[in-house]
């Protein structure tokens, strides 16, 4: 998952030529250049660009990689890891709400007779 800002630059990049952006070419305006530059670091240690830097370690261009180009599709893709992993955890929860409800059953139901009643009242 990537912050606000991050996705922010991702489509920048994402609709800038050939998929690069170029410090030569300027920063984009509406987001702040401290803020782009931390997040293109954040997008690279992620997988979703590559960059060229000067021999002090400045940016010179950033290009989007495979990742960056479809961060959609990987995000599904990480969703459905999540849930194969955590598979069992889920169907264990189901089942403690499912045991929960049948074992306050009475109770329950008679909470939601005295809503029903307070609600007919009021009207």
């Amino acid at each position: 998952m990537i912050d606000k800002i991050s996705k922010q630059v991702l489509l920048y990049i994402l609709n800038c030529p050939d998929y690069k952006f170029s410090v030569n070419k300027g920063f984009p305006e509406h987001i702040q250049t401290d803020e782009l530059l931390s997040s293109i670091d954040f997008l690279e240690q992620e997988g979703y660009l590559t960059t060229k830097r000067a021999t002090g370690g400045a940016l010179i261009s950033a290009t989007l990689t495979h990742k960056g180009k479809h961060p959609n599709e990987f995000n599904s893709i990480a969703l459905k890891r999540y849930l194969l992993d955590k598979w069992i955890d889920i169907l264990a929860l189901i089942i403690s709400i499912l045991a929960f409800i049948g074992a306050y059953r009475h109770e329950i139901n008679a909470i939601i007779r005295l809503i029903v009643k307070a609600l007919t009242i009021q009207m």
